[in-house]
């Protein structure tokens, strides 16, 4: 994986709770990137609001995680179904290992 050219190689802070973002395996989603940077901080105050704006915008019991794509910085949300759910099935030990 060439990162060498990535806007954002090392990990940020989230700007919403001041955690070290963490990366999370995207090679399999539709981000033209094999990881994005994520809050996974489950105290994390755009995480926790998300619940409530979700339920009450759209009806869903869902809430969202902060995100930036590392290729460019751009800075967004990610859905998140659970508080394990991107922790379980999105986050891999070592985003950086080989396909096999």
């Amino acid at each position: 994986m060439e990162t060498e050219k990535y806007k954002v190689t090392e990990a940020p802070t989230c700007p919403h709770c001041k955690t070290v973002m963490e990366q999370m395996d995207s090679r399999y989603l539709d981000w033209d990137s094999p990881y994005l940077w994520v809050c996974f901080n489950n105290e994390c105050a755009l995480f926790k609001k998300g619940w409530d704006h979700m339920m009450e915008s759209v009806g869903q019991l869902v809430s969202y995680r902060f995100m930036i794509h590392p290729q460019n910085g751009d800075k967004g949300v990610i859905p998140a179904f659970s508080h394990e759910y991107l922790q379980k099935h999105g986050k891999p030990a070592n985003p950086n290992y080989e396909d096999e």
